[in-house]
């Protein structure tokens, strides 16, 4: 009497087993490629606060080497979704501002990007004395 094998136990992966695997891998690949894309993101967001701040002080050295500063705004934008703001203001009372030996002034230098020109902002500001203006 020989013992024939089973036909209904051949190896092999059922429906059920192949699915459940399939679904394993997509929800896998799913989490993957979301932190992949946060982590591109979050290098962009990076490199423009970079560029942002890179922008900021070079306004800031071009203010601070200029021979003659007036109060007041200027605007420019550098790329579309990138704007800046160079203000200089009068810094002090009219009490410090007589008392000192030049005239003080605040300059702000503000960087907008992202959303084009609505997304966030970088301002970085300095203090600089300048000679004071002899009337006649």
């Amino acid at each position: 009497m020989s013992v024939r094998p089973d036909k209904s136990r051949e190896s092999g992966f059922t429906l059920i087993e192949v699915l459940v695997a399939l679904t394993i891998l997509a929800i896998s690949l799913t989490i993957l490629f979301s932190v992949f894309g946060h982590s591109l993101a979050r290098h962009a967001e990076t490199q423009s606060r970079m560029a942002a701040r890179a922008v900021a002080s070079s306004l800031l050295a071009q203010a601070e080497a200029a021979n003659f500063l007036s109060p007041g705004e200027t605007t420019g934008s550098i790329q579309p979704d990138l704007s800046w703001r160079l203000k200089v203001i009068p810094y002090g009372s009219q009490k410090d501002q007589e008392s000192w030996p030049g005239t003080a002034v605040e300059i702000s230098a503000t960087v907008t990007w992202g959303d084009h020109g609505a997304g966030q902002t970088l301002t970085l500001s300095t203090l600089r004395l300048l000679p004071k203006e002899h009337s006649s």
